[in-house]
């Protein structure tokens, strides 16, 4: 057998493995997406593979009835994220930049100390009234203050940052440029890839976060609840969305209660929708990103 055919047997084998696994991952997407838009009980099955006899939007149209409180999670949601993401790579940019300056005051001892954070941190009940100290108890502000610094991503940043060649931030010295000029114009340019990385990794933890509304939210002001947050508590509660749709909305278009499963379907896709939209946009620059941020040590 020759190298070449050796080569192609190699590259079948590894597209082989590759389009098995792609399977095991959409398939829950697609069966998830199939049923949400019909009832499981006109589903019939070829193998694996859901078959729909006919489509539907009635689980997506009682999901957002007027007796569900999901637009304004929706709403909630895409603040915490879009804030608390702008936020976070913001102020973790600046302290990495900060750290990356070898002349720092008490550098080392910060260094440590981020490495401690990350090992250990101060425990959910500490942390609990800590929140409720600082008035942040049913606050909108509390999804967004607490996460604002990661010392993960900051050393992740710091080291990205390091590797910036020397004589590039000397040459704007010497033409006169400030810090903060060359933090802005140079630094942060360069560093572009490890900061997409940083960024898609806060969005999809802030997007997906639920534990903090549980805690910190208490259900008088169920209006601050996170999507995430909202889908879970529907999960317990499909009956009381399955006949929510009988209101006026149901009256005007003859809406009928349907399978909790469809409507257990849908609110996983409103759910998980938004975020695998905006994934694949910044998808090319994880691996480039966490490498550059890996370069030095």
């Amino acid at each position: 057998m020759t190298a070449r055919s050796k080569e192609r047997i190699y590259q079948g084998v590894c597209a082989t493995v590759c389009v098995l696994v792609a399977s095991v991952c959409v398939y829950p997407l697609l069966y998830t997406l199939i049923v949400s838009f019909c009832d499981p009980a006109h589903i019939s099955f070829l193998g694996i593979l859901p078959l729909p006899s006919q489509f539907s939007l009635t689980a997506y149209v009682k999901v957002f009835s007027a007796g569900s409180y999901i637009s304004k999670a929706i709403l909630v949601s895409v603040f915490r994220t879009a804030v608390g993401t702008v936020g976070s790579v913001l102020l973790c940019s600046l302290f990495a930049y900060a750290l990356s300056r070898k002349g720092l005051p008490g550098r080392k001892p910060v260094m440590y100390l981020l490495i401690f954070v990350i090992l250990f941190n101060g425990g959910l009940i500490p942390t609990y009234f800590a929140i409720r100290q600082v008035g942040l108890l049913d606050n909108i502000w509390v999804y967004v203050f607490p996460n604002l610094i990661n010392a993960w991503n900051v050393i992740i940043i710091k080291q990205s940052m390091e590797a910036v060649p020397k004589e590039i931030e000397e040459s704007a010295q010497m033409d006169g440029v400030s810090d903060l000029r060359n933090f802005i114009n140079i630094v942060l340019p360069m560093s572009k890839p490890v900061l997409a990385a940083m960024a898609i990794f806060t969005m999809v933890g802030q997007w997906n976060s639920w534990f903090d509304a549980m805690i910190y939210v208490s259900s008088v002001h169920s209006s601050l609840w996170p999507l995430q947050y909202y889908t879970t508590i529907s999960f317990n509660n499909l009956n009381q969305i399955n006949q929510g749709g009988t209101g006026d909305v149901g009256s005007i278009i003859g809406i009928e209660d349907i399978n909790n499963m469809s409507i257990k379907m849908a609110l996983t896709v409103v759910t998980c929708l938004p975020i695998l939209a905006v994934y694949p946009f910044f998808q090319k620059y994880f691996t480039k990103g966490v490498y550059l941020g890996a370069v030095k040590g």
